[in-house]
């Protein structure tokens, strides 16, 4: 469709400077009789409908209200990372260096040196939880002596 036939309409600056003036002064959803009003008047400074200065005002409005919430959620985080500086920076650190996060319940893949199936099978020694001796053994004495720091973030609902 060339763009003289087309039927989607095309604001002329001049209408857009009046229906931003107009919505900035406090009219949100105009009613029949305004949208008339409105329409004649835009009429003079180009091709307009009624359901044009209608779906401009909707649009607007969506619009207005999107912005508003993406700027509500901007502004809660950066309030969060005021009260929560820690997390933010662990946070950036890890989407910065990208450390790899290790997967407890996966078994580690079989070494390169052995191609027996049985072998790979019955492999799943895993590293991530190496054998431990008695609680009175050197590992699991440090891993119950270890200052646990847990930081759980609660939502204000």
């Amino acid at each position: 469709m060339s763009p003289a036939t087309s039927s989607r309409w095309c604001p002329t600056p001049e209408q857009l400077m009046i229906l931003e003036e107009l919505y900035r002064r406090g009219i949100k959803t105009p009613n029949a009789s305004q949208i008339q009003r409105i329409t004649a008047h835009l009429s003079l400074y180009g091709n307009i409908e009624g359901k044009n200065v209608f779906y401009w005002f909707q649009n607007h409005k969506a619009r207005d209200r999107q912005k508003l919430k993406r700027n509500l959620i901007k502004q809660q985080q950066l309030q969060y990372q005021l009260y929560h500086p820690d997390l933010h920076y662990l946070q950036q650190n890890q989407s910065n260096h990208h450390y790899p996060i290790l997967n407890y319940f996966d078994p580690p893949p079989p070494p390169p040196h052995t191609s027996s199936p049985l072998y790979s099978l019955s492999y799943h020694k895993s590293p991530a939880f190496p054998p431990q001796e008695g609680l009175e053994g050197a590992p699991a004495q440090m891993m119950m002596n270890h200052p646990w720091k847990v930081d759980i973030p609660f939502s204000a609902a």
